[in-house]
C-alpha cells in the first residue's frame, strides 16, 4: 500500500502537462545551451587568429610557420578580403616589405587588430603567442646573422631559418608537480552536474510541495490518513513517490548529459570509474531533495506558495552551492559556509567522481552529509505536517 501511495504521486506528476517540460526538456536545453556556448567551435579552447600576409616573402612565411601552435586556430586572410565571423575577431597583419626591411635592419611593425566584441582573455592569449613568436624569430635571425647565412639568396636563408626552427632546443624545461591540489572544474564537467543538481532539486521541491499542500487543502491527505495503514506509512508513501520521481529524472539527465557532450565534444562525459559511488551519491541527493520537498509542503499552505517558495529556495541553494560556477573560484570562507546546504555536498561528490578521479571513497562523506540532510528535512516535515484543512 505504501508503494501504491508513492506511485500515485508519480501518476499525478505524469498527468501534469508541464512536468515533461520543466523536469526534462528545460534541463536538456540548458545543457545544450552551455555546451554550444563553450564547445560549439571546432576546436574548443583554441584562440582564433586570422593572419593577413601583405609581404609574401620568405621571412613572413617563416614567421607564420613559427606562429603555428596547437592552442591557436589560424586562418589565412587574403589582403583586402572582408573580415567576417569569429575567425577574424582578431587579425595579425604583416606589412608590405616586411622581409626586406628586417634583413636591412629596419624596424618593422606587425599589428594585432581586434574587433570591439572580441573576448579580452583570448585577445591577451593571442598577444602572448605573437610576442613569443617575435622573440624566437629575432633569436634565430641573430644566430643566422652571426653565421653569415642571411647574405645567402632567399631560398638558402629560408632553409637555414627552417633548420634552426626544427633543431632540438638548447635548453630543456622539466615540468613536474610541486604539490598536491585539485583542478578547478570547468566546461561540461561543471555545467552538466551543476544543471542536474539544480533542476532535480527545483522540480522535486516544487512539485512535491505543490502536491502535498494541495492534498492538505483539498482534504485528500486527511482521507488517506483514515486508511488502515497508519500515519507513518502514508508519509513513507509520500516520500517514496517523490524519491522515485527524483531518481527517474536524475537518470534521464545523466543520459542526456552524455548525449549532449558527445554531440558537441565528440566524446561523452565520463561520470567516473565508480558505479557504486555514483549510485550512492545519486540516492543520497535524491533523498535530501525529497526531504526538503516534504518540509516545504508541510509548512506551506497553498500550491501557489509552494511553487513560489520552492523556486526561490532552489535558486538560492543552486547559486550558493556551486551549481552556477565552481565553488573553487569563490573565497574560502564562502566555500566552507556553503556546506550548510545540500547542493554544495552534491557538487563535491560529482566533482570527486568526474573531475578529480576519486572512486567510492570520494563520495562517502558527501553522501553521508546528504543522507543527514534528508533525514533532518523529513523529520521536520513530519513534525510540522498538519493533516486537517
Amino acid at each position: 500500500m505504501v508503494l501504491h501511495i508513492g506511485l500515485n504521486d508519480l501518476r499525478l506528476t505524469w498527468k501534469d502537462s508541464h512536468s515533461l517540460i520543466w523536469m526534462l526538456l528545460l534541463p536538456a536545453f540548458l545543457m545544450w545551451m552551455f555546451s554550444s556556448m563553450q564547445f560549439g567551435s571546432a576546436s574548443a579552447g583554441q584562440v582564433a587568429l586570422a593572419l593577413q600576409d601583405n609581404d609574401g616573402d620568405w621571412l613572413a612565411a617563416a614567421f607564420a610557420d613559427e606562429l603555428a601552435d596547437q592552442q591557436l586556430a589560424i586562418t589565412s586572410l587574403q589582403p583586402g578580403a572582408p573580415r567576417q565571423g569569429q575567425e577574424t575577431s582578431r587579425t595579425l597583419v604583416i606589412p608590405r616589405g616586411f622581409t626586406q626591411g628586417v634583413l636591412a635592419g629596419e624596424q618593422q611593425t606587425i599589428r594585432l587588430e581586434k574587433e570591439s566584441g572580441s573576448a579580452s582573455d583570448y585577445d591577451m592569449a593571442a598577444e602572448v603567442h605573437v610576442l613569443r613568436t617575435v622573440i624566437r624569430s629575432i633569436g634565430r635571425l641573430v644566430e643566422l646573422k652571426q653565421a653569415g647565412l642571411l647574405e645567402q639568396e632567399n631560398q638558402g636563408a629560408s632553409q637555414a631559418f627552417a633548420a634552426l626552427a626544427h633543431r632540438r632546443p638548447l635548453v630543456d624545461v622539466a615540468v613536474g608537480t610541486a604539490g598536491v591540489g585539485n583542478p578547478v572544474p570547468a566546461g561540461q564537467a561543471q555545467s552538466v552536474p551543476g544543471i542536474l543538481v539544480m533542476t532535480v532539486l527545483m522540480m522535486t521541491v516544487i512539485y512535491g510541495g505543490i502536491f502535498l499542500s494541495d492534498e492538505k487543502r483539498s482534504g485528500m491527505l486527511q482521507r488517506q490518513m483514515t486508511l488502515p495503514l497508519g500515519r507513518r506509512h502514508v508519509i513513507m508513501g509520500k516520500l517514496l513517490g517523490r524519491l522515485i520521481i527524483a531518481a527517474a529524472q536524475t537518470m534521464v539527465l545523466l543520459a542526456t548529459g552524455k548525449l549532449i557532450t558527445w554531440l558537441f565534444m565528440g566524446e561523452p562525459l565520463s561520470y567516473g570509474n565508480s558505479l557504486p559511488g555514483l549510485v550512492l551519491l545519486i540516492s543520497a541527493y535524491c533523498f535530501a531533495c525529497t526531504g526538503l520537498a516534504m518540509l516545504l509542503g508541510a509548512v506551506l499552505g497553498t500550491p501557489e506558495q509552494a511553487s513560489s517558495v520552492g523556486w526561490l529556495v532552489s535558486m538560492a541553494l543552486a547559486a550558493l552551492g556551486g551549481c552556477w560556477w565552481p565553488a573553487e573560484i569563490t573565497p574560502s570562507w564562502l566555500q566552507k559556509a556553503a556546506h550548510v546546504l545540500p547542493t554544495a555536498w552534491a557538487m563535491d561528490g560529482f566533482h570527486a567522481l568526474i573531475s578529480f578521479g576519486y572512486g567510492l571513497s570520494g563520495v562517502i562523506l558527501p553522501s553521508v552529509a546528504l543522507l543527514g540532510f534528508g533525514l533532518l528535512f523529513s523529520m521536520l516535515g513530519i513534525r510540522f505536517l498538519k493533516v486537517g484543512r
